[in-house]
């Protein structure tokens, strides 16, 4: 009996690994589907003008909750310059079976990027269930920028929900991961680091979707040279929760997210 729960056990982490292969293989192709002329290299054109599509940062992730679905997350370049550029966020969503495309969304302006930029894109697939029993997944997007004195991170979450054929938002640029700081380049400065865990609650709100809570927790933190060592002299951490409900469209952020930018 052991032996035939470790070979399914097995069985399974195989399919699992071939799903992600799959995504990856078969990336080029859906690609195409979406772009067509883009492996000819031909010039791209849609209603709100050129653009180009950035394949090489494109993501792609099976959906774990219905593995017969593969999300895509593609950059679609509209201007790039020397310090700052323009692209938009498309989320795709493709049929495995039937190769086939079941939904897409632009999202203009998204990724545009200057002194801050876009350093990794990643779904969250967690299960999301707002609504009853449907699902959502997300999107977390995080940016960054290269300064030593003023560093900063910090990851935004996305939630999407898939409506027949058609992605409609329901959370947009939820801050969940913060950090930033002012230093001396060697050691002394100030740091804050903000993580947040977003929890959906049991109470149903307007239109049957149920209400979130972003539990935060802050630690913030100031160093100094002590005997010759970067330490930490001072430390503090704060916790809080915010509600997040839904309005008539979608989730609102709570004001506190829009005076204080954690």
């Amino acid at each position: 009996m052991k032996g035939l729960c470790a070979l399914a056990l097995a069985s399974l982490l195989t399919a699992g690994v071939a799903l992600a292969d799959d995504c990856r293989q078969q990336l080029p192709g859906w690609i195409e589907m979406a772009h067509p002329g883009h492996a000819a290299g031909e010039a791209l054109e849609d209603q709100r003008g050129h653009y180009r599509v950035d394949a090489e940062r494109t993501i792609c992730k099976v959906w774990p909750a219905r593995p017969e679905l593969t999300l895509i997350a593609v950059p679609l370049v509209r201007a790039q310059h020397d310090t700052h550029g323009e692209a938009d966020l498309q989320v795709l969503v493709f049929d495995n079976a039937r190769q086939h495309l079941v939904a897409q969304r632009v999202e203009p302006n998204r990724l545009d990027w200057d002194a801050i930029f876009i350093d990794e894109m990643s779904f969250d697939t967690a299960a999301y269930r707002l609504r009853g029993d449907d699902l959502a997944f997300g999107v977390r997007l995080s940016r960054r920028n290269n300064s030593s004195a003023n560093p900063f991170y910090e990851t935004r979450l996305h939630l999407y929900e898939l409506n027949s054929q058609h992605l409609r938002p329901l959370l947009s640029e939820l801050p969940v991961y913060t950090y930033w700081g002012e230093l001396d380049t060697h050691c002394a400065g100030e740091f804050s680091e903000t993580k947040g865990l977003v929890v959906i609650t049991e109470r149903i709100g307007n239109q049957g979707y149920r209400d979130l809570q972003l539990k935060d927790t802050r630690v913030e933190r100031r160093m100094a040279l002590v005997d010759d060592q970067c330490q930490a002299v001072e430390e503090s951490t704060h916790r809080y929760q915010l509600p997040i409900e839904y309005d008539e469209e979608r989730y609102l952020l709570p004001i506190e997210l829009a005076s204080d930018p954690l």
